[in-house]
Formats: C-alpha cells, structure tokens, sequence
C-alpha cells in the first residue's frame, strides 16, 4: 500500500501540503534561497504532517489549523534532519547528497538554524500556547537526543536503556507531538490529547527500532544510503546491543575492538550483520517492533470503525513492515 492510498481520508488537505509547505521555503538572499530550495525538493513521504491530518480527522473536520499544525512539524523535522547530516557526517539522505557534502557544514548549520526559525514563525499561525508547549517540549527532548548521540558514539558499551532513552528523545518525542497538535487543531479534548500522546510515543518507538533494523536487514538500493551504514558511522542499536548481552566474552570482546577501532570494510559489516543475527539481536529486535506497534494501536481500540482510523492502522503497518 502506497501513502497516498493511506492518505484517503484527508486526501485534500495531504494534497494541498506540498504547494503550503514550500510556500515557507523562502529567502532573499540568493545562495541560501539555492540551497532551501534544494532541501524543499528532496520530499520525505511527509508521515508526521500525515500523522497530524489523520489524527485530526479522527477527532473532527479538518481546518486550517491543522494544515498549518502540519507545516509545523514538518519544518521542524526537516530542520533536524539538516543539523542530523553535519553531527552524524553523512553524505547521503533520501538517495540524494546532503547540504554538507555539496556545500560545507557551516552552511548546513545555519540553513538548520534559519528552517527553525521558519518554525518558530509558522506556530504563531497556531495560536494556541499549549501547541507551543508541546512544540517547545520536543524540541527540548530531540536536541536532548541529539546530545546523548554523540555521547554513546564514543563508547561501544551502550545498553538497552540507553537506547530507548535515546530513541524516546530524538524520534518518538515528534511523532507524540504530531499527534497532539492533530487533535488541539480540531478540539480541546484533554483525554484525546492524552491518548494521542501515547499512541504516537509508541508509534515512534516502533517506528525508530524498525528503522535501525533495516541497516541489517535493508536494501541498499530502496534504503538510499548503504546497509551498515550505522556502524559504519560507530552507532550501537537495538540488533547489535542485544547480541552483544547475549554473547560469550570472548565473542564479545572481537565485536567491541572492532568497533573500538572504527568499522569500515564491507566484510566487517557482513560479520557484525551475521553476528547481531546468530546471537538474537535482530530477532529481538523483530519483537519488540511487533510489541510498540501492538502497544500503539491498541490506543485507537476506543474509536469507533472508520476510514480515518483504518488509514491509521495502515500507517502503522506500513512503517513497520517496510525496506527503506
């Protein structure tokens, strides 16, 4: 199933996003305008804002509130994505060069800086304080996120708790917040708010771990950057964490020189991919995407059947049964 076909239900307002969106990317000064343009081109499949419609629709009609709740969230993700390629030095994204590799990293950061600030302007559209409240919050934990990242790049010793401390942060917050900001741009239900909180935490749970698998499982091809290439980029996930718990010491000890010293070759990766699969990671990992993904929709249960809640369904199933 094709997002387009999940998009049904809000299919005028996913439609209208793309012309809306881009309106924002403007800027005067003719380099950056270049390069704004070139990020606006390169469209993700606009889950979040998608997130935010469907959520919407399942609490009421749609308004231009919600629209402008979209453009929000979508900024601000893309705006973490930019800042993303510089901290994590990477070339690719989406199949396509990153800002930093065809210009430079101090480029990047500022485009970074000047999307958050299209952020920060495009709320005031919401006029809603708890909108900014909860915008503001994500932001805190995501930037939080950011900084626990490149603390655990330097050690090969991460645990389990760590990692959902950091995929918590740094992806489930946005999805959550998507979430919320759906409903407070249709009603003021504290109750729905709460159980979009959750439904969307979990969705982003789930999400991050099947999106981690598939740098052991992907195809290259479909992912747009190499497979491997988290480790490649000295980034312990779920697979690789468990498989070292459940590994003896002298196994154990192999797979942490490695990474100790930098992973680099083809064969290095095929052997840390094998290991993280005989030694259960990625099996384990397979579970707990089927167990946030079952914890998510059971927060839908109370609604009534619908086209808007069946999309979600689907949008769930489709990001977490994916190859790219």
């Amino acid at each position: 199933m094709e997002i387009t076909e999940i998009a049904a239900p809000v299919s005028e307002y996913f439609e209208k996003f793309e012309s809306e969106f881009e309106a924002r990317f403007h800027s005067t000064v003719p380099l950056v305008e270049q390069v704004i343009r070139y990020v606006a081109g390169k469209r993700g499949k606009r889950l979040r804002p998608l997130l935010v419609f469907l959520t919407a629709k399942l609490h009421g009609p749609l308004t231009q509130k919600s629209m402008n709740a979209g453009i929000v969230v979508e900024l601000f993700h893309t705006a973490t994505l930019v800042h993303d390629d510089v901290v994590d030095e990477s070339n690719l994204r989406r199949g396509s060069r990153t800002i930093n590799d065809i210009w430079d990293n101090k480029l990047s950061i500022l485009i970074g800086d000047l999307l958050f600030s299209k952020t920060l302007a495009s709320i005031v559209d919401l006029n809603d304080t708890k909108a900014v409240a909860i915008l503001a919050a994500a932001a805190e934990l995501i930037t939080e996120g950011e900084l626990l990242q490149i603390a655990f790049a330097t050690s090969s010793h991460i645990n389990e708790a760590d990692y959902f401390d950091l995929i918590s942060k740094k992806t489930a917050s946005l999805f959550s917040a998507s979430c919320q900001l759906g409903v407070l741009s249709v009603n003021k239900d504290d109750e729905a708010l709460t159980r979009m909180e959750r439904f969307g935490w979990n969705y982003g749970i789930a999400f991050q771990i099947m999106d981690d698998l598939l740098d052991y499982l992907g195809d290259e091809s479909k992912l747009g950057k190499p497979t491997g290439n988290d480790l490649r980029e000295g980034k312990v996930t779920l697979p690789l964490i468990r498989a070292l718990a459940n590994a003896g010491d002298g196994e154990k000890r192999k797979i942490i020189e490695m990474l100790e010293r930098g992973v680099e070759t083809d064969d290095q990766i095929d052997y840390i991919i094998n290991f993280a699969k005989v030694q259960g990671g990625v099996e384990y990992s397979k579970e707990l995407v089927k167990d946030y993904t079952t914890k998510a929709l059971n927060y839908l249960d109370e609604y009534p059947g619908s086209d808007t809640k069946q999309s979600l369904v689907e949008l769930v199933h489709y990001s977490t049964h994916r190859d790219n």
